[in-house]
């Protein structure tokens, strides 16, 4: 028996090591014998189905063209017939033309390229123990585009590989999803027990809250159910309070150090000055309450004192009395004399205290109140129970992280499981195993068109991987080069110029801040704010002087105060303030000549020397040129500046009194009373901007005499708009070439399917007429508008023009199928 099972094993083996030697056998003819991967051109077809649909259904017609020597054709879809050779009518043609070539013209149409070819199989590249993966490559410039792959498996490799997934989705099928957690981890049983006793909490507290409003806090007080004590303690209590009057009494009249004595008429006199009770503690002589106080005239210095007194006497008078109220005393009876005697003693007693508050009212209603809030609560809080949460509280942990583990291990569980993984992206993913010849796919891919697709270049790379894993890259195929013709053919580069208006006479205009005294027009020109003014003026001043495009001709300042204050003494202060700041620029401007005056007169000689030359001409003496004006209060920009602030209060009613009101003092007085809070704000904010002083500069173009010139340059903008067409960006080129409406901007809007308005733009050009490449591209407009008279008439008409379009009529599509079917130009190529 074991020699026999040896001798199986034995030869599993040799079956086992056959079937490896024979994989790897493939292998190496493959090595030896180096197939390739074809791919060629697809057979051209005179057009596609439902072009051919179209023309089949249209109506036909004679088509009548006049040349420009006067000469009419007469134009009608032909074709020859095969056996006699006649031309005969037609309605469509479906011309087949087998290219052998690796080189094909393509158009470019609405941005996009559509390349297309055959990848063909070989069958030394089938096989049943193996897959090919066929990889088509684009080159286009400097990038290369990886297409969609294309995978033929053998059935044999296919079976492996669905066996491998198999084992993967066991895997999977293993990992346990969030959702049913507690259906594989969960404690079933224990949830069920908890849910039970939650529905017996539930219907427990409903129930009691129930009894609480059908009850009173005194009905409710003894309740086997909701109530806080029984009948039994509450007696207990009662008993407890009467011990403590009696032991309270009996310690009271022990203790007391004063006796009446009615024989003596003095005695009144012992009952105002003796102490009445000796501290059971302390022993010393206090009077009830606790205190040591004299009785004057019958005043006593604590609220109760003569009750308390009387309590006291009626101990010694008569103690009977007192002892049988305690006894005939009824619950509530027994509470008040616990409460005087607490009370009178002055002894502080907490567990008598305590069974004070426990045994009053209060206490009762309290209770009820915290009874029938607890089992709202309560109720509440089990209704409001998340068993979700709950689930997830019986859930086996270590089962829940295994099945995490698994989830998150299961890319390198494909890894292992799956060794020959299926192509997510691929074009095509079949099984062929066909030794008797050779598979093709048509292939067709999309390119979006950019500068670098004039011309592109397509091969096919890949490699076959059998069932061990052993690879084998294939040779690269041959190359197809696609040349793309676009519309981009017909781009207008002539340089596109504008008018531009040039005026002799110009002005600069600044604003700057100085700070002067409050109502006063000393301009101090050592503080640090107006000398960082007096700086930036003087900035501006020199830039403006040594401009090499305009000279100075003057210079007005014009300062302006706040409305703080009455106009008269606002006018005179701005008056008074724009020349002290005047006296204060002259001597800097002064200054400010004379440096540039001389620093322009020198000059380097060949040597490198400085040496006095000419003095510079044209430096204006701004000195002499400055003009000065004031303007009291600037209620124009007081508004503006209002207007513009939006954090001051009462605005629109502001701004309606600076516009209503005519005198502007009266105008401050109304709005500083009638809205003090606009009225701060406007005055600590925005009045500070109105003491300004604005400086203009009026200036001239050097070396111009006309008041205005028209000077011609190029424009960019348009020029850039044509760059961009070159690299096929038409959207880019269309927002910039919209408004302008001429041949490039039509030549966008067909590079993106606007025809209509392509059309519109090319038939109102001027010079249309005469253009060979408008009228070519109308003749392709046309065609695409489904008006194939005019198309063809546009065509012959840019011929005439111009020969050589007569071939590049064959590259577009529109103009072919014209072509074809209506025989033009048969003559000249037979």
């Amino acid at each position: 028996m074991m020699k026999q099972r040896e001798w199986m094993g034995y030869a599993a083996a040799v079956l086992a090591a056959g079937a490896f030697l024979t994989g790897c056998g493939n292998i190496r003819k493959l090595a030896k014998s180096d197939p390739e991967v074809g791919v060629h051109l697809p057979a051209r077809s005179a057009q596609n189905p439902v072009a051919q649909a179209a023309d089949t259904a249209r109506t036909q017609k004679i088509i009548t063209y006049r040349k420009q020597d006067g000469t009419e054709l007469f134009i009608t879809p032909v074709d020859v017939d095969s056996l006699s050779g006649e031309k005969m009518m037609s309605v469509a043609i479906d011309e087949v033309v087998i290219s052998a070539s690796n080189r094909r013209n393509l158009v470019e149409r609405n941005g996009k390229i559509n390349v297309e070819f055959v990848v063909s199989v070989p069958q030394q590249l089938q096989a049943r123990n193996w897959r090919l993966v066929v990889d088509p490559q684009l080159l286009k410039g400097e990038d290369t585009l990886a297409f969609d792959p294309l995978v033929y498996s053998g059935d044999r490799f296919r079976t492996m590989q669905r066996r491998e997934y198999a084992r993967y989705d066991d895997y999977l099928g293993r990992i346990v999803d969030s959702a049913d957690y507690f259906e594989r981890f969960g404690d079933k049983r224990g949830y069920s027990r908890y849910m039970d006793r939650v529905a017996e909490q539930q219907a427990k507290y409903a129930d009691a809250g129930a009894r609480l409003e059908r009850m009173t806090p005194e009905e409710a007080m003894f309740d086997r159910q909701v109530g806080w004590t029984t009948r039994g303690e509450r007696r207990r209590q009662y008993a407890r309070l009467r011990r403590y009057v009696t032991a309270t009494d009996r310690k009271v009249r022990e203790r007391t150090s004063y006796t009446p004595d009615a024989s003596d008429k003095f005695d009144h006199l012992n009952d105002y000055f003796a102490p009445r009770y000796r501290h059971a503690y302390t022993g010393d002589d206090v009077l009830p309450g606790g205190g040591i106080y004299t009785r004057v005239q019958g005043e006593y210095p604590v609220d109760g004192g003569r009750e308390r007194e009387a309590y006291i006497r009626s101990l010694t008078e008569n103690p009977g009395r007192v002892y049988g109220e305690v006894y005939t005393a009824d619950d509530a009876g027994i509470r008040t004399l616990a409460g005087r005697r607490l009370a009178y003693t002055g002894l502080r007693r907490p567990e008598v205290e305590g069974l004070l508050r426990e045994t009053g009212d209060s206490a009762a209603r309290e209770n009820y109140r915290i009874r029938k809030a607890y089992a709202a609560d309560r109720l509440a809080a089990l209704n409001a129970l998340d068993t979700a949460e709950v689930r997830r509280g019986m859930l086996r942990e270590g089962a829940v992280r295994r099945n995490y583990e698994r989830a998150v291990n299961s890319p390198a569980a494909f890894a292992r499981l799956v060794r020959h993984p299926y192509y997510a992206d691929a074009r095509l993913d079949t099984v062929i195993y066909r030794p008797d010849g050779r598979v093709d796919y048509y292939y067709t891919e999309q390119v979006q068109a950019d500068e670098n697709t004039s011309k592109l270049y397509l091969c096919l790379a890949g490699e076959v991987e059998d069932r061990s894993g052993r690879t084998y890259r294939i040779t690269r195929s041959d190359t197809l080069t696609y040349n793309v013709a676009s519309m981009t053919t017909f781009l207008d580069e002539t340089t596109r110029y504008m008018q531009r208006i040039v005026l002799r006479d110009a002005e600069a205009n600044a604003r700057f801040f100085f700070t002067f005294p409050s109502g006063k027009s000393t301009l101090v020109d050592t503080l640090t704010a107006n000398r960082r003014q007096i700086a930036a003026v003087r900035s501006l001043t020199r830039d403006l002087m040594t401009d090499p495009v305009y000279i100075i001709d003057s210079i007005t300042l014009r300062a302006t105060a706040s409305p703080e204050g009455t106009w008269q003494v606002n006018e005179r202060l701005a008056r008074e303030r724009a020349e002290a700041l005047r006296r204060v620029l002259v001597s800097e401007f002064r200054t400010l000549y004379d440096s540039l005056k001389v620093s322009g007169s020198y000059t380097l000689d060949e040597n490198g020397r400085q040496v006095l030359g000419k003095p510079v001409e044209g430096l204006p003496d701004l000195p002499n040129l400055l003009r000065t004006k004031w303007l009291a209060e600037d209620w124009d920009e007081l508004c503006r500046l209002t207007a513009a602030d939006t954090l001051i209060a009462d605005k629109q009613e502001v701004l309606a009194m600076m516009k209503w009101e005519g005198n502007p003092d009266t105008r401050e007085w109304r709005i500083r009373m009638k809205y003090p809070k606009a009225y701060e704000r406007m005055r600590r904010v925005i009045y500070p901007q109105m003491r300004a002083v604005d400086f203009r500069f009026n200036l001239h173009r050097r070396g111009m005499q006309q008041d205005t010139v028209y000077t011609t340059e190029v424009d960019a903008d348009y020029m850039h708009a044509v760059e961009l067409l070159k690299k096929r960006r038409y959207e880019e080129a269309l927002t910039i070439l919209r408004p302008y409406e001429d041949r490039n901007t039509a030549l966008a809007y067909m590079s993106l399917g606007y025809d209509a308005a392509a059309y519109r733009i090319l038939r109102a050009e001027p010079d249309a007429a005469s253009t060979p490449d408008i009228q070519y591209m109308l003749a392709i407009l046309a065609s695409r508008l489904g008006d194939e008279e005019q198309a063809v008439k546009y065509f012959l008409r840019s011929v005439e023009l111009r020969e050589s379009l007569k071939f590049r009529g064959n590259l577009d599509p529109e103009i072919s199928r014209l072509i074809r079917k209506y025989g033009l130009f048969r003559e000249e190529f037979e």
